[in-house]
Protein backbone atom coordinates (compact mmCIF):
# COMPACT_ATOMS: atom_id res chain seq x y z
CA UNK A 1 0.00 0.00 0.00
CA UNK A 2 1.50 3.40 -0.53
CA UNK A 3 1.61 6.53 1.21
CA UNK A 4 -1.15 8.17 -0.72
CA UNK A 5 -3.49 5.52 0.39
CA UNK A 6 -2.80 5.20 3.58
CA UNK A 7 -3.45 8.83 3.98
CA UNK A 8 -6.16 8.96 2.09
CA UNK A 9 -7.86 5.84 4.60
CA UNK A 10 -6.67 8.32 7.30
CA UNK A 11 -8.24 11.29 6.08
CA UNK A 12 -11.29 9.01 5.59
CA UNK A 13 -11.35 7.45 9.11
CA UNK A 14 -10.52 11.37 10.39
CA UNK A 15 -14.06 12.39 8.48
CA UNK A 16 -15.89 9.23 9.57
CA UNK A 17 -14.90 10.06 13.57
CA UNK A 18 -15.55 13.62 12.78
CA UNK A 19 -19.48 12.99 11.32
CA UNK A 20 -20.02 10.73 13.73
CA UNK A 21 -19.17 12.96 16.73
CA UNK A 22 -21.37 16.03 15.33
CA UNK A 23 -23.91 13.34 15.01
CA UNK A 24 -24.00 12.48 18.76
CA UNK A 25 -23.47 16.03 19.44
CA UNK A 26 -26.74 16.69 17.75
CA UNK A 27 -28.77 13.93 19.34
CA UNK A 28 -27.28 15.06 22.90
CA UNK A 29 -28.94 18.45 21.96
CA UNK A 30 -31.91 17.48 21.13
CA UNK A 31 -32.03 15.04 24.45
CA UNK A 32 -30.97 18.12 26.08
CA UNK A 33 -34.37 20.40 24.37
CA UNK A 34 -36.62 17.81 25.37
CA UNK A 35 -35.36 17.54 28.95
CA UNK A 36 -35.94 21.48 29.04
CA UNK A 37 -39.19 21.60 27.50
CA UNK A 38 -40.53 18.20 29.85
CA UNK A 39 -39.60 20.88 33.21
CA UNK A 40 -40.98 23.87 31.36
CA UNK A 41 -44.14 21.95 30.81
CA UNK A 42 -43.96 20.18 34.01
CA UNK A 43 -43.89 23.46 35.64
CA UNK A 44 -46.60 25.05 33.78
CA UNK A 45 -48.77 22.35 34.41
CA UNK A 46 -48.33 22.73 38.17
CA UNK A 47 -49.20 26.22 38.28
CA UNK A 48 -52.17 25.86 36.06
CA UNK A 49 -53.26 22.67 38.26
CA UNK A 50 -52.78 24.77 41.28
CA UNK A 51 -56.71 25.24 43.15
CA UNK A 52 -56.66 28.99 42.99
CA UNK A 53 -55.84 28.65 38.94
CA UNK A 54 -58.32 26.17 39.03
CA UNK A 55 -61.18 28.25 40.62
CA UNK A 56 -60.02 30.94 38.75
CA UNK A 57 -60.34 29.15 35.15
CA UNK A 58 -64.07 27.86 36.83
CA UNK A 59 -65.17 31.83 37.21
CA UNK A 60 -64.14 32.90 33.71
CA UNK A 61 -65.61 29.60 32.05
CA UNK A 62 -69.03 29.70 34.26
CA UNK A 63 -69.67 33.05 35.47
CA UNK A 64 -67.77 35.76 33.63
CA UNK A 65 -69.83 35.47 30.25
CA UNK A 66 -73.27 35.71 32.14
CA UNK A 67 -71.82 38.49 34.70
CA UNK A 68 -70.47 40.52 31.14
CA UNK A 69 -74.39 41.39 30.90
CA UNK A 70 -74.22 43.39 34.32
CA UNK A 71 -72.30 47.12 33.43
CA UNK A 72 -71.86 47.31 37.16
CA UNK A 73 -69.73 43.92 37.14
CA UNK A 74 -67.99 45.19 33.48
CA UNK A 75 -66.70 48.42 35.99
CA UNK A 76 -65.13 46.07 38.41
CA UNK A 77 -63.46 44.24 36.41
CA UNK A 78 -61.73 46.65 34.76
CA UNK A 79 -60.47 47.75 38.16
CA UNK A 80 -56.93 45.96 38.29
CA UNK A 81 -57.29 46.17 42.24
CA UNK A 82 -60.95 44.78 42.46
CA UNK A 83 -61.59 41.03 43.72
CA UNK A 84 -62.42 40.62 39.71
CA UNK A 85 -60.13 42.18 38.17
CA UNK A 86 -57.21 40.53 39.88
CA UNK A 87 -58.31 37.33 38.73
CA UNK A 88 -58.96 37.72 35.18
CA UNK A 89 -55.68 39.92 35.23
CA UNK A 90 -53.82 36.95 36.86
CA UNK A 91 -55.35 34.21 34.38
CA UNK A 92 -54.47 36.52 31.22
CA UNK A 93 -51.39 37.80 32.56
CA UNK A 94 -50.06 34.14 33.02
CA UNK A 95 -51.05 33.25 30.04
CA UNK A 96 -49.55 36.19 28.36
CA UNK A 97 -46.64 36.33 30.08
CA UNK A 98 -44.96 32.93 31.55
CA UNK A 99 -46.70 30.58 28.65
CA UNK A 100 -47.15 32.57 25.34
CA UNK A 101 -43.38 34.09 24.93
CA UNK A 102 -41.83 30.34 25.14
CA UNK A 103 -44.08 29.52 22.49
CA UNK A 104 -43.84 32.31 20.24
CA UNK A 105 -39.99 32.20 20.62
CA UNK A 106 -39.92 28.02 19.51
CA UNK A 107 -38.20 27.47 23.10
CA UNK A 108 -40.76 25.01 23.20
CA UNK A 109 -42.85 22.95 20.90
CA UNK A 110 -45.77 24.76 19.50
CA UNK A 111 -47.79 21.88 18.43
CA UNK A 112 -47.37 20.14 22.16
CA UNK A 113 -48.33 23.35 23.99
CA UNK A 114 -51.11 23.67 21.59
CA UNK A 115 -52.21 20.00 22.69
CA UNK A 116 -51.42 20.47 25.73
CA UNK A 117 -52.81 23.58 26.74
CA UNK A 118 -55.71 24.38 23.84
CA UNK A 119 -58.53 24.29 26.37
CA UNK A 120 -57.84 26.67 28.96
CA UNK A 121 -55.92 29.32 26.27
CA UNK A 122 -58.63 29.07 24.17
CA UNK A 123 -61.84 28.88 26.70
CA UNK A 124 -60.30 32.10 28.32
CA UNK A 125 -59.37 33.89 24.99
CA UNK A 126 -62.98 33.40 23.99
CA UNK A 127 -65.05 34.07 27.02
CA UNK A 128 -62.83 37.14 27.98
CA UNK A 129 -62.53 38.49 24.51
CA UNK A 130 -64.79 41.75 25.17
CA UNK A 131 -62.45 42.27 28.25
CA UNK A 132 -59.66 42.49 26.29
CA UNK A 133 -61.02 44.60 23.35
CA UNK A 134 -62.25 46.65 25.81
CA UNK A 135 -58.83 47.04 27.82
CA UNK A 136 -57.09 47.79 24.45
CA UNK A 137 -59.48 50.38 24.16
CA UNK A 138 -58.88 52.15 28.07
CA UNK A 139 -55.06 51.32 27.53
CA UNK A 140 -54.53 52.24 24.08
CA UNK A 141 -52.18 49.34 22.86
CA UNK A 142 -52.47 45.49 22.40
CA UNK A 143 -52.31 44.32 25.84
CA UNK A 144 -52.34 40.58 25.96
CA UNK A 145 -50.80 39.79 22.38
CA UNK A 146 -48.90 37.09 22.77
CA UNK A 147 -51.48 35.02 24.72
CA UNK A 148 -53.76 36.28 21.42
CA UNK A 149 -51.15 34.70 19.34
CA UNK A 150 -50.68 31.50 21.54
CA UNK A 151 -54.85 31.11 21.06
CA UNK A 152 -54.56 31.94 17.21
CA UNK A 153 -51.99 29.00 17.22
CA UNK A 154 -53.80 26.82 19.62
CA UNK A 155 -57.39 27.58 17.26
CA UNK A 156 -55.31 26.40 14.17
CA UNK A 157 -54.01 23.08 15.66
CA UNK A 158 -57.72 22.36 16.89
CA UNK A 159 -58.69 22.84 12.88
CA UNK A 160 -55.64 20.43 11.61
CA UNK A 161 -56.31 18.06 13.78
CA UNK A 162 -60.61 18.76 14.23
CA UNK A 163 -60.99 14.77 15.76
CA UNK A 164 -57.64 14.86 17.90
CA UNK A 165 -54.54 14.07 17.66
CA UNK A 166 -55.10 9.71 18.06
CA UNK A 167 -52.17 8.25 16.11
CA UNK A 168 -53.44 7.18 12.48
CA UNK A 169 -53.60 3.67 12.09
CA UNK A 170 -53.71 3.01 16.09
CA UNK A 171 -56.57 0.60 17.02
CA UNK A 172 -59.16 2.49 19.09
CA UNK A 173 -59.90 0.87 22.35
CA UNK A 174 -63.86 -0.48 22.29
CA UNK A 175 -65.77 1.40 24.72
CA UNK A 176 -69.69 0.12 26.42
CA UNK A 177 -72.95 1.80 25.01
CA UNK A 178 -73.12 4.72 26.16
CA UNK A 179 -75.66 5.03 29.95
CA UNK A 180 -79.09 5.90 28.63
CA UNK A 181 -79.26 8.98 30.61
CA UNK A 182 -76.59 10.44 28.53
CA UNK A 183 -77.18 14.17 26.55
CA UNK A 184 -76.46 12.96 22.91
CA UNK A 185 -73.98 15.75 21.55
CA UNK A 186 -74.20 16.17 17.94
CA UNK A 187 -70.28 15.46 16.77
Amino acid sequence: MTAEWVGAIASLATFVVIGATAVVALIQLRHMRNSNQIAVFTEIRHNMEAPEFQEALHFIRYDVPQKFEDPAFRVRVLNRDSTEGRVVHRIGSYLDAAVAPLVKHRMVDRNLACDLFYYPVVMCWDTLAPFIASCRAEVGYRMWEDFEYLAMLCKGFRRRFPHGTYPRGAAALPLPDPWPETRSHPS
